[in-house]
């Protein structure tokens, strides 16, 4: 063995691999040594050591071994592999945004209420009806109007909703009327509240009303209210026109 010749375990000592990685190398062609000695074992000359070291930059940057190979024959361009790989990379930015997303609205949800196991699936149940209905876009611009209201403004809308609709239920068992003054200051006040939540998007608002009108009255509100408290609020709100 000459100055210029590498054994694999020297090879492997110095480019910080596992035998066992060189080994899976020379199975897949990646990086065949060029010699071999009497008995069998591989020899690595400086070409070898070189293409090693283009096999490992390049696996670094999270290129598959197949495309590797590809690159270190030159049968693409440098240019398309890496123009390759950027797309699926911008890919991945994207997806791991929107997990950062979820996850973020998630704990906003769970903290914003006592941390208990039902807290957290009711969390997971309008997270992932929320996503049925909005936009990305529209998920964003929501998170951002949450972040400027903080958590405890939040927890008084969520307080005043409840608060409306015990008084809409109220008037609903006495037969008041949908059109009196008192329930149709219920309907203003739930208007306000509505566009608090939208911040006056109409997207936002159409995506809000379709998810009423697929889901259903309760499922939407989650719990929140009676169905017969939202169809009697929706009457008093409708005999306005």
């Amino acid at each position: 063995m000459t100055a210029e010749h590498y054994r694999i375990g020297e090879l492997a000592r110095t480019a910080g691999v596992t035998v066992r990685t060189l080994h899976h190398y020379d199975e897949l062609g990646l990086l065949t040594p060029s010699e071999r000695t009497t008995a069998g074992h591989r020899l690595y000359a400086a070409e070898d050591v070189e293409r090693l070291y283009r096999l490992l930059a390049l696996r670094n940057i999270g290129l598959p071994l197949d495309e590797v190979g590809t690159l270190l024959d030159g049968e693409d361009g440098v240019a398309d592999t890496v123009r390759n790989h950027l797309a699926r990379v911008e890919g991945q930015v994207q997806a791991l945004d929107a997990l950062k997303t979820r996850l973020t609205r998630l704990l906003g949800a769970i903290e914003d209420g006592e941390a208990s196991p039902q807290r957290f699936l009711d969390a997971l149940e309008a997270m992932s009806m929320f996503e049925k209905y909005y936009t990305p876009e529209q998920l964003k611009q929501l998170e951002e109007r949450r972040q400027q209201l903080g958590p405890q403004q939040i927890k008084a809308v969520e307080e005043e909703w409840k608060e409306l609709y015990a008084e809409v239920k109220r008037h609903r068992e006495n037969g008041t009327d949908p059109k009196s003054p008192a329930v149709q200051q219920l309907v203003t006040r739930s208007g306000e509240l509505i566009q608090m939540f939208t911040g006056g998007d109409p997207g936002i608002t159409a995506s809000l009303k379709r998810m009423y009108e697929e889901e259903g009255l309760e499922r939407a509100s989650r719990g929140v209210a009676d169905p017969l408290d939202l169809e009697y609020l929706e009457r008093a709100r409708a005999s306005r026109s």
